[in-house]
């Protein structure tokens, strides 16, 4: 829940999460679905909370949390629910925005979003005060840093990376997962060894939306294991 990137390609929507985590946390449940009346929710779920970090609906709708909002905070616990919980709370619902705005954060961690809703790309963030939107251009590649790990030294680097890598429009699926693989948290040299010892990156979840298909594909890479499920894209009329 640490590093989003956002690829839209000639023929796909490409969103990309490395999961930067302790190394004593539990691991994650994939796929887990949840059903809901009117669509379903395809989910990798964290077993400590119960939540989860990336989520999709078969409608095409995405959203994916980042620890953090603009600047790294201080935690102090206990909170009134986890982030993951208030992202599965949000996309139950039927206007992600809308949801967002009307939901109560007050004792609430900062966290920020990326939201792939209606087509229209978003990015959602509270401060531990104030609720924030941006509209991001949807034809536009996009990534996005936790600021819970990353310093803006860390960051910039990695725009800069992002930017040599990001000009082709027919990026590969596969290519996207080896820049995330480049950037996981025990290969950044900027990185304090510190927080090497407690934090790495134990997974890379890969969602890519075509037209009438969904690919959601889990990278445990702790096990070194790969999980896929497909989704039949539901087609409005």
């Amino acid at each position: 829940m640490c590093t989003v990137s956002y690829f839209k390609t000639n023929d796909a929507v490409i969103i990309t999460s490395n999961r930067d985590e302790k190394r004593n946390r539990e691991k994650a449940v994939f796929p887990n679905i949840l059903e809901l009346n009117d669509h379903r929710l395809y989910f990798p779920k964290d077993k400590k909370a119960s939540g989860t970090w990336f989520v999709i609906d078969n409608k095409g709708n995405a959203a994916i949390l980042l620890n953090g909002a603009f600047q790294k905070h201080t935690s102090n616990p206990p909170y009134k629910k986890s982030r993951g919980i208030v992202l599965l709370d949000l996309v139950k619902n039927g206007n992600f925005l809308q949801t967002f705005q009307g939901y109560e954060l007050s004792g609430i961690e900062p966290f920020q979003l990326l939201v792939f809703y209606d087509e229209k790309l978003m990015r959602l963030l509270w401060d531990g005060k104030d609720k924030h939107e941006f509209f991001l251009d949807e034809n536009e590649n996009h990534l996005l840093s936790s600021k819970t790990l990353y310093n803006d030294h860390i960051e910039n680097e990695r725009e800069k990376d992002f930017r040599r890598f990001r000009s082709s429009k027919d990026t590969e699926a596969h290519e996207i997962l080896n820049f995330h693989k480049k950037h996981q948290i025990e290969k950044e040299p900027a990185i304090d060894w510190i927080i090497k010892e407690e934090y790495i990156t134990v997974s890379i979840t890969q969602l890519v939306i075509e037209k009438k298909n969904i690919s959601f594909t889990y990278y445990d890479l702790t096990e070194n294991t790969i999980q896929t499920k497909k989704i039949e894209k539901r087609i409005l009329v």
